[in-house]
């Protein structure tokens, strides 16, 4: 009978002492594609945008538009996020400040886009897939963060 209560207690003490460690664990599959700027990380998950300070904490929702957004990159200067999104049936480039607002549509054509990074200019570098005549090429371009050619 002692051999039982020890044997309980035993297991009481240590799930109470495993339990709060469990809890404030992070899950690292939630961060996906992160980007980290001089004071925070950006990342998406569950098809929206979030932003953590870079020593850690809660992490808050920077979208939460109809649709699905991904590969977030901070301009040099930390200010603004560009990312994909699909909010009308294509995918194109947004650019969204870190203080959070309405989105804004960098780019207007059929193929979809993926960032790759910013100039120091502040000028958006990306790739597409298949806009010349072979659909397996891939071709890097750059566009001003207002948009246009």
């Amino acid at each position: 009978m002692k051999r039982a209560i020890l044997w309980l207690l035993l297991v009481v003490s240590t799930v109470c002492i495993a339990l709060p460690a469990l809890a404030v664990a992070p899950h690292a599959g939630m961060m996906r594609y992160p980007d980290v700027s001089e004071s925070q990380i950006a990342f998406f998950y569950a098809n929206d945008l979030w932003l953590v300070p870079r020593e850690g904490g809660v992490a808050h929702r920077l979208t939460s538009v109809s649709g699905s957004e991904a590969f977030p990159k901070f301009s040099p200067d930390g200010e603004d996020i560009v990312f994909r999104a699909n909010y009308d049936g294509n995918t194109d480039l947004y650019v969204l400040p870190v203080t959070g607002g309405v989105p804004f549509r960098v780019t207007h054509h059929p193929a979809g886009e993926l960032p790759s990074d910013w100039t120091r200019k502040g000028e958006i570098i990306f790739s597409v897939w298949g806009m010349g005549d072979n659909p397996r090429t891939l071709q890097m371009f750059k566009v001003s963060s207002e948009g246009g050619l």
